[in-house]
């Protein structure tokens, strides 16, 4: 500790040796080539995933993918073949006015049919299927670099009313037998994947648990995507601990390496908003992925507590504050603390520990030794052994 997983699907420019480097630091890094993606001429895809592997060999790397929406945008010739399959076979999801529609209006996106009630094409495939092997000729049969198939939005129910059965009447979403037919059809994208990949791992963005019967024991890892900084974010809406308890119950429903990405959304320079969510995140055994909210999924922003070395966690993820609402979790190298709570408390601490000496806030960081130590409500603290420093 701490892991690092990196979400960079925004801007792609994956050849510049900077950004690069940048991507070298994190553990996991997710990233959002597209098909033909070539910005300088002779410059493929797999070279700049040579080049980014070359400067972190350890550096596992990671390819967006997306099940139940494609966007349909004029000239873009990257999706171009998703765009006329979907219309060749008929699977754009629609109402009961026979119109194509929409979740992701910004992305212009378009919704799928993915499920059993799409008729299959002339190979007997739906969309899951096919869709499984265009991407696997784009960015996974060839490379072997690429170790994880990231899918995106798998939600526990869909976002649209649609005519999803084809009768001619719009489907509640909600609806059993709709959400059964919605996760069915993840659970056939999942399979075909592995089908053609075995070894690789599967990791979706998830809004849910998936205690679902249909999504538990599919996936070997869950991004829980804006966790903590976002009105949408569940911090946000139901409080620290229920955001805890989906951090913590995701991993019971997970299969091969139970990779959990603790994803939060913020201003970099907001150290005790950093703190808070990356403390938060080591009570857990997740990858903290610190998106800075200006820049979306486009930059590798950096802290000084990153480079303070961990070690292994010696205590398991607690159960319970260790004391008068504080949380802690001990490591190899160091403890951490969390005060999760809205008021300051203040908690006596064993002979030992010290603050790491840090250059963003170091009036926080400030390599002193510390017996008695008041956290701000919402705010976190890494301290190390003082043999460490």
């Amino acid at each position: 500790f701490p892991r690092l997983l990196g979400m960079n699907i925004g801007e792609k420019h994956y050849h510049d040796p900077a950004y690069q480097q940048q991507l070298a630091r994190l553990h996991i890094a997710i990233l959002g080539f597209y098909k033909g993606w070539e910005p300088v001429k002779g410059y493929s895809y797999r070279t700049a995933l040579r080049d980014i592997q070359a400067r972190n060999p350890d550096l596992i790397l990671g390819q967006y993918t997306v099940l139940n929406e494609a966007r349909d945008v004029p000239n873009d010739t990257a999706m171009a073949d998703v765009v006329a399959k979907l219309g060749w076979s008929g699977w754009w999801l629609r109402n009961a006015d026979g119109k194509r529609v929409q979740w992701t209006k910004q992305y212009s996106a378009w919704e799928i049919n993915f499920t059993h009630w799409a008729k299959p094409d002339a190979n007997g495939d739906r969309y899951p299927q096919w869709s499984t092997r265009r991407n696997s000729a784009a960015y996974f049969r060839d490379t072997p670099e690429m170790r994880i198939w990231y899918t995106d939005n798998v939600m526990y129910r869909p976002r649209v009313r649609a005519d999803w059965d084809g009768d001619g009447i719009d489907d509640d979403p909600n609806d059993p037998r709709i959400l059964t037919a919605w996760r069915q059809g993840y659970r056939d994208w999942w399979a075909s994947i592995r089908a053609l990949h075995p070894d690789i791992w599967i990791i979706g963005n998830v809004d849910n648990d998936l205690s679902e019967p249909e999504f538990s024991g599919q996936l070997d890892g869950a991004f829980l995507e804006g966790l903590m900084g976002k009105s949408w974010s569940l911090e946000t809406r139901q409080g620290w601990t229920a955001m805890m308890q989906r951090y913590w119950d995701v991993y019971k429903h997970l299969r091969g390496p139970r990779i959990v990405g603790f994803n939060v959304w913020g201003d970099p320079t907001d150290y005790r908003f950093f703190r808070y969510a990356f403390a938060s995140c080591l009570m857990g055994d997740g990858y903290f992925s610190f998106t800075d909210e200006k820049r979306g999924y486009s930059s590798v922003p950096w802290f000084d507590e990153y480079d303070v070395e961990l070690g292994r966690a010696i205590t398991p993820p607690p159960s319970q504050p260790w004391r008068d609402g504080v949380w802690r979790r001990d490591f190899e190298r160091g403890v951490v603390l969390v005060n999760p709570g809205p008021w300051p408390r203040t908690v006596d601490l064993e002979p030992g520990l010290r603050h790491f000496a840090g250059r963003q806030a170091p009036h926080h960081n400030t390599g002193q030794p510390i017996a008695r130590l008041t956290l701000q409500g919402k705010d976190g603290v890494v301290l190390v052994r003082e043999h460490q420093q």
